[in-house]
């Protein structure tokens, strides 16, 4: 039987999923220092766009899974290819979001400490949550939500209570005009922190109400985007603009300041821990869609699904041990490669086709339950 999750839970697994992305968030800040809370808001309203655009691919066929669907739109040989394609990018992405997690460790909770073993013992979390399936981590996703919200609205009445807002620092708007911030509007809105959302056409199959997805969905992007933008714009007043320069994450280095009469101090090592929670929530959507493609693309039954699982992750470990001798690196090879074409080809360009042909096919006749039933190599 199929793994069903509430609307409720949809919307919580994608709130923690974009949350996730403030750890490396800081990466667009380098260039735009008082202005980057404008592009972090466009890029909220064009992942929104996006995500609509995802839902088209269903509603214009009316079918019950993305393979069915895929299958219609695009026929049974594409789409074993497309699938491919996009497996190995949620693996790609997934990785990046691994060594994420274990720089975040190696810095904030466990600096000097080996790295093989935070590998080890990341990727044995993510396992774990896989084994699990979706309908656990929907019920986890619900209490980290509640968790986010709870720390948001602290770290609002800390910084309120503690800190003199200099408004001078957001000022001037739009220096150097409007160009400048257009990249960073449509890289924030199709991958990082708003985006990479396509993984989520593969969930949408296992959500009760279908209808509700689409309003679930952008109630999510938008409230992340009010919880983001917050936190950015809070880091320009409190700290400066060309302090947002320092570090990749908003969240932690506003954290970091607050400090109550040596009471209450180093709050960014508790928000760290909680991050890295975020961030193994979000290697398991990724992987869990790579999982279900594999499991189309190759008609493995679900008993053996694990084992591609555990193959993925053998795969994110050797990444991992081969490329991040060096964390920066794999960051500008992500920003100037990854999120400049790869995302956007994957996030943007294909799904666009996909949904046009949706549309050209939606008066013709859908496959037939047999054709459906076929789909081996």
């Amino acid at each position: 039987m199929k793994e069903k999750i509430s609307p409720r839970q949809f919307y919580a697994l994608l709130v923690v999923y974009i949350i996730a992305d403030d750890v490396i968030r800081g990466l667009y800040t380098h260039k735009h220092y008082n202005d980057v809370w404008i592009p972090n808001l466009i890029g909220s309203l064009i992942s929104i766009l996006l995500f609509t655009l995802y839902m088209f691919i269903y509603k214009n066929n009316k079918l019950d899974n993305v393979s069915n669907s895929f299958k219609h739109i695009v026929g049974k040989y594409i789409i074993k290819v497309l699938f491919l394609l996009y497996v190995i990018y949620f693996i790609t992405i997934s990785f990046f979001v691994t060594t994420d997690v274990n720089e975040l460790v190696s810095i904030h909770l466990l600096p000097n400490y080996p790295m093989l073993p935070i590998v080890t013992v990341s990727l044995l979390t993510i396992g774990y949550l896989l084994y699990k399936k979706l309908e656990v981590v929907g019920r986890l996703a619900e209490i980290l939500v509640i968790c986010i919200f709870t720390i948001f609205i602290f770290i609002c009445l800390f910084t309120f209570t503690l800190y003199e807002f200099k408004v001078d620092n957001i000022l001037p708007i739009l220096y150097d005009g409007y160009k400048p911030i257009i990249r960073p509007s449509l890289e924030m809105g199709y991958s990082v922190p708003y985006g990479e959302l396509f993984v989520f056409v593969i969930i949408y199959e296992n959500v009760s109400k279908r209808e509700e997805v689409t309003k679930a969905g952008n109630l999510a992007i938008l409230s992340s985007a009010f919880i983001l933008t917050t936190i950015t714009v809070f880091n320009i007043f409190i700290l400066g603009p060309y302090a947002m320069a320092i570090g990749t994450s908003p969240a932690l280095r506003i954290a970091r300041t607050i400090d109550i009469e040596e009471y209450i101090q180093r709050l960014d090592l508790l928000l760290a821990s909680f991050h890295v929670l975020l961030m193994f929530v979000k290697s398991f959507v990724l992987l869990y869609g790579a999982g279900i493609l594999t499991k189309n693309i190759f008609n493995i039954k679900e008993k053996h699904l694990n084992l591609t699982y555990v193959i993925m992750l053998l795969i994110t470990l050797a990444a991992i041990i081969i490329f991040e001798k060096d964390y920066t690196k794999v960051l500008v090879f992500r920003k100037n490669i990854i999120i400049r074409y790869v995302s956007l080809i994957m996030e943007v360009f294909i799904p666009f086709i996909l949904v046009i042909l949706s549309f050209l096919r939606k008066n013709k006749k859908q496959i037939s339950a047999e054709e459906i039933l076929e789909f081996s190599i």
